[in-house]
């Protein structure tokens, strides 16, 4: 970010810059003896131009603001699916507090916080997890749970138990729901395996939120261009980024939050940069 005493001395330097290298029609006398102010000014937006962007303040990505450029765009879910509630995903609930929810998550624990929030949502609470078959897995229970996952952890972790559960394919787990839909997959290295359970029937879904790695911390877990790449193949491409993650061991990106929706959604029909020349 630069300062705004920085940025004052970054343009005068720009236009100075660019009034004494650029082409001498800038401000050069007019047949008439005026001035070609418009050259000037011409001159002046060329010289800031390569300096804009830095000048541009960007907000962080958030569910809010991801869920304004879904609004926005005429989107309104009217069911959405939250895979992986762990203690609840508040900053959604926030967005779309009118949508029908599927609350989908395995474990006791998160079953007494789903059970709360069926109090305060309409929605259909689930005690199983999502996968690519139907039968039971044994699934490591953190004292943090939300890092419960099925797979092996690379490096230490604080350990609470380990049980079976019991797995569904989201193809035979749910039934007709209405549209527009939306599904937050938060799930620890098992997004690909519920993206394949959701076999033809994904194409009824016209958002997917997918927390995904950057960096890998399970052996064997799948990495954004894992689910990229299978989105893909039927027919879901990035839109947004709704949040990101460093690791606290060094800080490295190692999780992102990814808004991905068909490509033929019609919130990718505009593909203007801006409505001014």
């Amino acid at each position: 970010m630069i300062t705004a005493g920085i940025a004052d001395r970054v343009i005068e330097q720009a236009i100075v810059r660019n009034l004494f290298t650029s082409s001498a029609t800038a401000a050069r006398p007019k047949v008439d003896g005026s001035q070609d102010t418009l050259g000037l000014g011409a001159s002046i937006k060329q010289a800031l131009r390569p300096i804009k962007g830095r000048l541009t303040s960007q907000p962080a990505p958030s569910w809010r603001m991801a869920a304004s450029v879904l609004k926005r765009g005429g989107f309104q879910p009217r069911t959405v699916f939250d895979v992986g509630v762990a203690f609840g995903t508040f900053d959604l609930y926030r967005e779309f507090p009118d949508a029908f929810y599927y609350l989908i998550d395995p474990t006791h624990e998160s079953l007494r916080y789903m059970r709360h929030l069926a109090g305060q949502l309409e929605c259909e609470v689930l005690n199983v997890a999502l996968g690519d078959h139907d039968g039971e897995l044994e699934i490591e229970i953190r004292d943090d749970i939300q890092g419960s996952t099925f797979f092996e952890e690379i490096g230490p972790r604080a350990v609470s138990r380990r049980e079976s559960v019991a797995v569904h394919r989201f193809d035979t787990l749910v039934g007709a729901f209405e549209r527009p839909a939306l599904a937050k997959i938060d799930v620890q290295g098992a997004e690909h395996t519920v993206l394949k359970g959701m076999g033809e029937r994904i194409r009824e879904l016209d958002a997917i939120v997918v927390e995904t790695s950057t960096l890998a911390t399970i052996k064997g877990g799948p990495e954004f261009y894992d689910i990229a790449a299978y989105l893909k193949s039927r027919g879901f491409v990035v839109f947004d980024l709704v949040g990101f993650g460093r690791r606290p061991l060094d800080g490295t990106l190692a999780q992102l939050d990814v808004l991905f929706v068909p490509d033929e959604s019609p919130l990718r029909a505009d593909r203007r940069w801006t409505d001014r020349a």
